[in-house]
């Protein structure tokens, strides 16, 4: 029951950079997401989540795009993996993680 991953993670996302201003990006190396999320921090850099209607069209994007610089920025990219792919020793959740975080206060 393994979908398809379709999904990268963009690294490398500053502060003062919207919505319009990474699709601008993305457009000029004809790189076309179906959406795009957009998660900043203030403290540090974001990043951005791309979805992409086929694998291929993400896998294309991660092989030709990976580490390389358009217009001074460094793009980053990476498969999203899902979370309990990522751990698989236990399924975390929301409530898993805020249960276990009260035992330290």
């Amino acid at each position: 029951m393994t979908s398809q991953k379709s999904t990268l993670w963009m690294g490398n996302i500053e502060k003062w950079m919207t919505l319009s201003y990474l699709s601008n990006l993305l457009q000029s190396i004809n790189v076309y997401p179906s959406h795009i999320t957009i998660k900043n921090y203030k403290s540090k850099r974001g990043c951005a989540f791309l979805d992409f209607s086929s694998r291929e069209k993400a896998k294309f994007v991660l092989t030709e795009y990976n580490n390389k610089e358009v217009n001074g920025i460094k793009l980053i990219f990476n498969w999203v993996r899902p979370l309990e792919q990522k751990y698989s020793c236990m399924k975390i959740n929301k409530f898993t993680v805020s249960k276990n975080l009260n035992l330290f206060l």
